[in-house]
């Protein structure tokens, strides 16, 4: 953000609105993509996806005049938001039932090495041979490092390829459970899929709807901003982009910690308890003077973040099953989206009007609370059988 910006004079408004509208258009994106992902599976569909965003990230490179920047902006992020997003939250919790939590978290590391090693090669590309040449080298390395395990590697499911979930050899008899008894009292969740209209009607639809589409908002914004937040407060690009960094990289340990926690325990209390300590997070980040204090808030809120993550995933797939997995995310993505889009300019609009982001991100840890709540009040379906006899 803060070379492009400097190098043209544009504000952070600016340069927040093509993400914003492009994370709008992604939503509505994902409302086919979601059928055609739990349909034909996610190889074909990922491989163009990364293509597309790949491309747009070296055509970036080469950008003289704002619409172009903007609307290369609209394009990579609505393929990005509306596909990559999606097929990356639904692929993983089709292969799993049992182990689905460790597994999830399995999975998360590479994202977290992605969110952590990107920002300090692009930092380094940016210092050496500045933004142009850095973003050439990231749209290049998007190709190089995804499309061939892509389409040589994904499936659909285990049953396409004659495997079961969890590597399991004979189907058991009877409704399948996603395995250990839960500490937690709640009734254990059945692993038979619902479909789109069985799950239209159960409320816990809708206050996760609510849960997640905050938590988005103020996601989004935090990771686009944080760097130049960082920047204001004093730190040199280096200091802000390792603290980015360690936030990134903390993921690890909380997707690992509760992804095998999840398999004994509520992902609904747990999810609950890590946004409500992430809205703490938010009374740390404003009072951050130093370095120090910095890299104690990423580890923090990274570990938060990746526990939250790998639950986010769960929860949808122990709730409603698998089979329809793609086609209810994709239905919630239009909120998610449009709050993801919301995020990140609000908090550049707080900045140019304020020239501060204080009351923004207090906000957000107001908002964090209200997802604590809604996740704490979406009880999973208890009849499974009773509700698909009726349908």
């Amino acid at each position: 953000m803060k070379p492009i910006t400097e190098d043209f004079g544009w504000t952070r408004g600016e340069y927040a609105s093509g993400m914003a509208i492009g994370s709008l258009i992604g939503g509505f994106i994902a409302i086919g993509i979601g059928p055609l992902i739990d349909r034909y599976g996610p190889r074909w569909i990922l491989t163009t996806a990364a293509f597309i965003v790949g491309g747009t990230v070296v055509c970036t490179s080469f950008v003289t005049s704002f619409w172009q920047f903007f609307l290369l902006q609209i394009f990579a992020r609505s393929i990005n938001q509306g596909v990559v997003s999606l097929a990356m939250q639904v692929i993983i919790p089709k292969w799993f039932v049992r182990k689905r939590g460790r597994a999830v978290a399995f999975g998360g590391i590479g994202n977290a090495i992605g969110n952590s090693g990107t920002p300090l090669f692009s930092q380094l590309f940016i210092s050496w041979l500045g933004w142009r040449h850095a973003l050439l080298i990231l749209g290049s390395s998007v190709w190089a490092i995804t499309l061939l395990p892509i389409w040589f590697f994904l499936r659909r499911s285990p049953e396409d390829i004659g495997l079961l979930p969890d590597g399991e050899q004979e189907k058991s008899s009877g409704k399948r459970s996603t395995g250990n008894e839960r500490d937690s009292g709640e009734p254990e969740v059945l692993e038979n899929s619902l479909t789109v209209r069985q799950v239209l009607r159960h409320r816990s639809l809708y206050l996760l709807l609510v849960a997640f589409t905050l938590a988005s908002l103020v996601g989004s914004s935090l990771y686009l901003h944080i760097i130049p937040y960082l920047s204001d407060k004093g730190m040199s690009s280096g200091a802000a982009v390792m603290v980015m960094a360690v936030l990134s990289s903390s993921s690890v340990i909380g997707a690992l910690v509760l992804g095998f926690a999840v398999e004994r325990y509520s992902a609904r209390y747990l999810l609950s308890v890590g946004f409500l300590l992430a809205a703490v997070s938010y009374i740390i980040l404003l009072n951050v003077t130093t370095p120090v204090v910095a890299l104690v808030w990423a580890v923090y809120l990274g570990v938060l973040n990746g526990g939250v993550q790998t639950l986010t995933q769960v929860i949808y797939a122990d709730y409603y099953g698998s089979r329809s997995l793609g086609a209810i995310r994709g239905l919630n993505a239009p909120a998610q989206m449009g709050a993801n889009s919301l995020g990140p300019l609000a908090a550049a609009v707080a900045f140019d009007y304020r020239g501060d982001y204080f009351l923004i991100f207090a906000l957000y840890g107001i908002l964090l609370v209200f997802s604590s709540l809604s996740i704490f009040l979406a009880r999973p379906p208890v009849n499974v059988a009773a509700s698909r006899s009726k349908a």
